[in-house]
């Protein structure tokens, strides 16, 4: 049976990490035959969604309200389709909605300070005001059991997925290459990253750092002036998997906090679609179950040392052998659809 589907979102179409995700769920869906219409601010290329621009405040703590208060222009047109699909941001706006709806959390407030603080009330109401929601991740399911009223079997979990076509590995040859991409801030644990790629030359050990991406410790890293590493903007998607293509390493130096502990990094898909080998924190957010060694966690105090002596241990044969697994997990657990299945099911049930 198929439906008529509006989305709104305040993320930022095509320019927003986590757009991605919408893209790519938005564009399954129609696949299956149903009709898709996003309500968000940036433009749309290339997508068979239909996508309606809404104007959003460039500053910090108002985005939200601001998009709210456009949506409010559209509730006419919103209330003529069979679901709605609305992110925790914006969900105040399910008043107005006559349709069903469903709540996308994508990850509870990520900011740091006192923007997270503000955040936290307005995600603590639209669960408490949602019927049936989703989430990245089990522990994030139970995150919002544990502080809402929502109930567990409510609750579906579409983990992030990632585009096997346009992320695929190429040969790796030459030095080992170690990568991050994503939000370059501090409170992240990127800083740690070039200490690792310290560790290993300091052994002898041919090694490149690439870091891509926007945030607070972009200046900081490339002030180090570190032979080997490279720190450049955000790519765009097609561009970074060529690159991750040819990466040998991904990292994810997200610290123990409750908002990493609940994640399914986009970027962890990513990294293993590329054919990478992944090394991060010992957290819930990074783990994978029935993982092989392709996948390295770490203790936050250990971290660095014990990443520089395992990289170590391993030869271009041993790593090639895990990368080859890495994407074969990658093809068997993480094509979008099966997301986009998840997400199906719930909208027709």
């Amino acid at each position: 049976m198929a439906v008529k589907i509006v989305w709104l979102s305040s993320r930022v179409l095509g320019t927003d990490l986590c757009s991605t995700t919408q893209i790519q769920l938005a564009n399954g869906l129609v696949a299956k035959g149903h009709t898709v219409e996003l309500y968000s601010p940036g433009t749309s290329v290339g997508n068979a969604f239909t996508h309606h621009p809404i104007e959003r405040s460039n500053r910090r703590g108002f985005q939200a309200r601001s998009v709210v208060k456009k949506l409010h222009e559209h509730i006419d047109e919103i209330n003529t389709c069979d679901i709605v699909l609305i992110d925790w941001s914006i969900f105040v706006i399910a008043d107005k909605i006559n349709p069903p709806v469903i709540l996308m959390d994508r990850g509870p407030p990520a900011d740091s300070g006192i923007l997270a603080k503000l955040q936290w009330g307005p995600w603590r109401k639209a669960w408490s005001k949602s019927i049936r929601g989703t989430t990245v991740s089990p522990a994030h399911r139970q995150f919002v059991v544990n502080h809402s009223q929502t109930s567990e079997e409510s609750i579906h979990v579409i983990p992030a997925g990632v585009d096997l076509e346009l992320f695929q590995p190429t040969k790796k040859e030459g030095p080992i290459k170690l990568a991050y991409h994503g939000r370059v801030d501090v409170h992240r644990g990127v800083m740690s990253l070039p200490m690792v790629l310290a560790g290993l030359q300091s052994q002898g050990i041919d090694a490149t750092l690439h870091i891509h991406g926007t945030g607070d410790a972009i200046g900081r890293l490339r002030n180090i002036g570190m032979e080997g590493l490279e720190v450049t903007d955000a790519i765009p998607h097609e561009g970074l998997a060529a690159k991750l293509s040819t990466y040998d390493v991904g990292f994810l130096p997200m610290p123990e906090h409750k908002v990493w502990n609940l994640a399914s990094p986009l970027k962890r898909s990513e990294y293993l679609g590329s054919g990478m080998v992944v090394c991060g924190i010992d957290h819930a957010g990074h783990q994978i179950e029935g993982s092989g060694d392709w996948l390295q966690l770490f203790s936050q105090t250990e971290f660095i040392t014990s990443t520089v002596d395992w990289i170590k241990s391993l030869d271009r044969g041993a790593l090639e052998n895990l990368q080859n697994e890495s994407r074969k997990y990658a093809e068997e657990n993480l094509s979008w659809s099966h997301s986009v299945d998840a997400l199906e099911s719930m909208i027709l049930s």
